[in-house]
């Protein structure tokens, strides 16, 4: 579905991972499109292997496509004139693991990406790093290293070092997988207080009560193709399409 003035634009996108040896291939994304507008929170779930991870990750050029197109705010990803890297700094993306610098603090952790990709100078990027990492809840925990922090604390580092460089869009692929259950509340609710300020995102998740109460659209993905989205209203209590109901009736 296409929007009006949208933010993201992929358009009918298709990639396909070959095996090492050229023995076989497995189409991850089949003919994609969707679209996502400024401040909007869209949520995209679907069985493993459905192509969530893939779709979310070619947003920020992490992974190629074959064919289509993909746009960030007005610039295409698959223009040769593109600088990828300047667009990766306009995308925040927090994975499942969090890959953080284990010899650096959660302090430098967020202070470096700035610094080398921003040019801030070191008092601006502490500065602005310190401000994000009381907003994320563990300004106490600056000059611990990632050893010595929980899971839920290290994806709030990772979460404030996306945040520090003032992304216009924040995807998420599957943030509170990894992480024990009494930590996954902590993390959604950092990310329902980033969506109620207005941020734009793009969230893969499994956790349903989120994204029936965060989202304002809904994709559902099932091997590498959209069969159905909407708002998440309609989309919970009476889905359209039957592989659509069979995979709610199987996680609600």
């Amino acid at each position: 579905m296409m929007t009006a003035n949208p933010i993201v634009v992929v358009d009918q996108v298709s990639k396909t991972f070959r095996s090492a040896h050229g023995r076989g291939e497995h189409r991850a994304l089949d003919n994609v499109s969707l679209s996502i507008e400024p401040g909007q929170v869209l949520v995209v779930i679907g069985p493993s292997g459905s192509g969530k991870s893939t779709l979310l990750r070619t947003l920020n050029a992490l992974e190629s496509f074959d064919t289509g197109r993909i746009i960030i705010d007005g610039v295409s990803l698959s223009d040769k004139k593109t600088d990828l890297n300047r667009l990766r700094a306009e995308i925040g993306m927090v994975f499942q693991h969090f890959n953080l610098f284990q010899h650096k603090t959660a302090l430098d952790n967020v202070v470096l990406p700035q610094m080398v990709v921003r040019k801030r100078s070191r008092a601006e990027a502490v500065a602005r790093s310190r401000e994000l990492l009381a907003k994320v809840g563990i300004a106490d925990r600056a000059s611990h290293y990632p050893s010595q922090l929980s899971g839920g604390q290290q994806q709030r580092v990772a979460i404030a070092r996306a945040l520090a460089m003032d992304p216009k869009i924040m995807l998420f692929d599957e943030a509170t997988s990894a992480l024990d259950p009494e930590m996954v509340g902590g993390i959604l609710d950092l990310m329902r207080k980033l969506a109620a300020e207005g941020m734009t995102m793009a969230v893969v998740t499994h956790e349903m009560g989120f994204a029936r109460e965060v989202a304002d659209r809904i994709v559902f993905m099932d091997e590498g193709r959209i069969v159905e989205e909407g708002e998440p209203g309609p989309f919970f209590e009476s889905p359209s399409h039957e592989r659509t109901r069979a995979f709610l009736d199987q996680i609600l």
